[in-house]
């Protein structure tokens, strides 16, 4: 599970992909997305916007139309092994392919 403290441009990985009470709102399982904000979830807790996939409204009696996000339980951060990220600053090597 992801943490209300996540800030806006971590990807994280769905990893539910379940209907929920307002269905399952386009969420796919394995599939990476962009943390747009986390808000307060009208139910308790929080819910996460994500930036690939627009809110989409329902209406949630007694508070009426509501903007619906999804439960942070349905995701996890995206742990991309250091090994890979390392060569993002190591400095590429010219290897000479004809000697």
């Amino acid at each position: 599970m992801i943490s209300p403290d996540t800030s806006p441009g971590t990807d994280v990985i769905c990893i539910d992909d379940n209907a929920g009470p307002f269905g399952a709102g386009g969420l796919r399982k394995g599939m990476i997305y962009t943390v747009a904000r986390i808000v307060p979830a009208i139910t308790g807790g929080y819910a996460v916007v994500l930036a690939e996939l627009a809110p989409w409204e329902g209406f949630a009696p007694p508070w009426g139309v509501v903007e619906v996000g999804f439960d942070l339980k349905r995701f996890r951060y995206l742990n991309i092994p250091k090994s890979l990220t390392e060569l993002l600053t190591t400095t590429p090597v010219d290897l000479d392919a004809t000697k």
